[in-house]
C-alpha cells in the first residue's frame, strides 16, 4: 500500500544534499496461491476465508515481483475489477484508484463485453481483463501490513506472529539521541480462547519531540508535554469513517501509520534514508537484512517469536 509521493524542489535557498538518496521502505505484504481453478468471486471468499487475508491487490512493482516470485504458469485472480465503474479499474476492498498497472499490450480490452475483473496472464505478470464467471484462474492471496491477529512483518520484509497482550514498542528511534517513539497496545480478540489466544491492535501513541497523539479507537488525542509551544506541528491526522491516517517527520523522514478499524489493520511505511538499521522494536531495524530482525533492546539476537516479541513489552505502565 505505497501510497507516497516525494516531490524534490530546488530553489537558490534550497538544495539536496550530496549523494543523499531518498528511498520508500515498507514492509510488502504476505503472498500466498490457493491452486484450483474458480470464478473471480470463488477466489475473493476462499482468501477471506483466513483471517487478515484478501485476494492480492499489487501497488507497486516490488509488490508484483513478489507475487510473480510464486508464479508456476497458468492464470492467477487478483483484487482489481471495474465492477462499480465501467471501463475504470479500482482495488476492489476499499474502491480506490489504482496508483500501480501492469497490463499487457492492448490490454483491458473489454473484448468479450463483459471483462470486469483481472488476472495475472503471462509469466512476467502483465495483466489481462476477463469475465469474473470464468473458472481459470488460481488465487493470489495477500496479507497486508500489521493486523488483527496480529500478524507482524518488519521494515526489512520478514513475516512472523506474535501474540502478545499490553504495550509494545512497534518501533522507534534508537540513535544516540532519540527523537521519537510509536507504541501500540494488543488485547484478545473476541473469538480468543485460554488455549488459542488471538490479539487485535486496539490503541496507538506516537511522541515525537514534546508533541504526542494518543488514539484510542476512534478517540484521538493530540498535544504537548511542555517545551516551546511555538514548536510547528510535527504529527499530523487525518480520520475517515473507520480509518485513521497519521503522518510525522523526523530527520527529513517521513513516517505514516494507517489503521484501518474495521479489519483491524496497521500499515507502517516510511520515505526518507536517514532511519535505515537506526530503528528498532517490533518492526525491526529497517537495516535491510530480514537475518537480525529480532533483535532485542539489549542488541542481542532473540531465540525466538515471542523471546523477540517480549523484549519489546513497556516494562512501566506510561499509559491506562
Amino acid at each position: 500500500m505505497l501510497r507516497l509521493l516525494l516531490i524534490l524542489v530546488v530553489t537558490s535557498l534550497t538544495i539536496a544534499a550530496p549523494h543523499e538518496v531518498l528511498v520508500e521502505n515498507r514492509a510488502l505484504p504476505t503472498y500466498k496461491v490457493i491452486t484450483g481453478l474458480m470464478d473471480w468471486y470463488e477466489a475473493k471468499v476462499r482468501c477471506e476465508a483466513m483471517s487478515g487475508w484478501q485476494l492480492a491487490q499489487p501497488k507497486s512493482q516490488a509488490q508484483m515481483d513478489a507475487i510473480m516470485s510464486l508464479y508456476v504458469a497458468g492464470f492467477y485472480w487478483l483484487g482489481i475489477t471495474d465492477k462499480n465503474h465501467e471501463g475504470t479499474f479500482t482495488y476492489y476492498s476499499n474502491d480506490e484508484a489504482l496508483n500501480f498497472i501492469h497490463w499487457d499490450v492492448n490490454e483491458p480490452n473489454n473484448e468479450l463485453g463483459n471483462e470486469n475483473c483481472v488476472e495475472v496472464w503471462k509469466l512476467n505478470g502483465l495483466w489481462n481483463d476477463v469475465d469474473c464467471m470464468l473458472k481459470r484462474a488460481n488465487a493470489i492471496c495477500e496479507c497486508d501490513g500489521v493486523n488483527g491477529e496480529p500478524h507482524m512483518r518488519t521494515f526489512d520484509g520478514r513475516p512472523y506472529t506474535f501474540q502478545g497482550e499490553g504495550w509494545y514498542y512497534l518501533f522507534k528511534d534508537c540513535t544516540e539521541n532519540p527523537h521519537f517513539e510509536v507504541t501500540t497496545k494488543f488485547e484478545p480478540r473476541e473469538d480468543s480462547t485460554p488455549d488459542n489466544v488471538k490479539t487485535r491492535t486496539i490503541a496507538i501513541n506516537v511522541t515525537v519531540g514534546n508533541q504526542y497523539a494518543i488514539i484510542d479507537g476512534l478517540d484521538v488525542t493530540t498535544g504537548r508535554t511542555g517545551g516551546q509551544v511555538t514548536d510547528a506541528k510535527v504529527i499530523t491526522i487525518q480520520e475517515e469513517e473507520k480509518n485513521i491516517e497519521l503522518h510525522f517527520t523526523s530527520k527529513n523522514t517521513t513516517f505514516t501509520l494507517n489503521w484501518t478499524l474495521r479489519k483491524h489493520e496497521l500499515d507502517v511505511s516510511y520515505s526518507g534514508s536517514f532511519y535505515n538499521g537506526k530503528l528498532c522494536g517490533l518492526m525491526g531495524n529497517a537495516d535491510g537484512d530480514t537475518r537480525n530482525d529480532f533483535q532485542k533492546p539489549d542488541g542481542s539476537i532473540a531465540k525466538d517469536v515471542n523471546d523477540f516479541g517480549e523484549s519489546w513489552k513497556l516494562t512501566e505502565k506510561k499509559y491506562d
